[in-house]
């Protein structure tokens, strides 16, 4: 099977980070799951399990990322085209937008009262430009660095796209580790040593999915491709 590395780094990954406290509990209690992978891949389920963890990740970030533009208004590269934002100066804005409407044949009315008198229009320009750009930077080998930056960014994004799904999962393995301690060993011993570092774990994710994945954090890499893609204006 040949793995794309965008659906590795940025779906897939966002899913087994999620599962994988249950992977680590299960050894910590000496379940082997060595041969159940050597079974799962002789039927040839590991590709189907590759397959169905990619769209999951994808999924799960696409619905969230239209509330987040709305939240950032807008979003990151219409944000950089519109002339009300400063991240980039004017001049080099300007240089864009040139280049843009020759290449594109779209946008010639842009200018800063256009956009101030249709903003929603203007944004409509924006768009456009930036699909253009994208369908034009495809190729990973040329636009590497544009390539990491977007993995980067669909991976904290679909990250926080399974958040919910990945605190769910944690709270359920805290039940099962303790309601297996208290069966198993009784009140007397129900402190054991498994029980203390599978705690010691959860909460490390918890910790991570509580107060690391949050939007500020996908933001981050959401502007930086956002600018690394305008950049590729000047190779068009």
């Amino acid at each position: 099977m040949k793995i794309n590395l965008y659906n590795l780094r940025a779906r897939v990954y966002p899913l087994l980070l999620s599962l994988i406290p249950i992977l680590i509990i299960g050894i910590v209690y000496s379940i082997s799951f060595k041969n159940y992978y050597q079974t799962l891949s002789s039927f040839g389920i590991m590709t189907f399990l590759y397959f169905i963890f990619s769209q999951l990740g994808r999924d799960k970030g696409k619905l969230i990322e239209k509330e987040m533009w709305k939240k950032w208004n807008g979003a990151p590269t219409t944000q950089l085209f519109r002339y009300a934002n400063e991240y980039l100066d004017k001049i080099t804005k300007k240089k864009y937008h040139k280049i843009l409407k020759d290449k594109t044949k779209t946008g010639n009315k842009i200018s800063i009262d256009y956009e101030k008198r249709n903003p929603q229009k203007a944004d409509e320009i924006y768009e456009s430009w930036t699909k253009y750009l994208i369908s034009k930077t495809r190729d990973i080998k040329t636009y590497n660095l544009l390539f990491q930056e977007n993995t980067n960014y669909g991976f904290r994004r679909n990250l926080y796209g399974l958040k919910k799904f990945s605190i769910l999962i944690l709270i359920i393995l805290i039940f099962i580790v303790l309601g297996y301690s208290y069966f198993m060993f009784g009140i007397e011993n129900f402190l054991s040593q498994e029980v203390l570092i599978s705690m010691i774990i959860i909460s490390l994710f918890l910790i991570f999915w509580i107060f690391i994945v949050k939007q500020k954090w996908i933001k981050i890499t959401a502007f930086a491709y956002a600018e690394r893609l305008l950049e590729t204006i000047n190779t068009l």
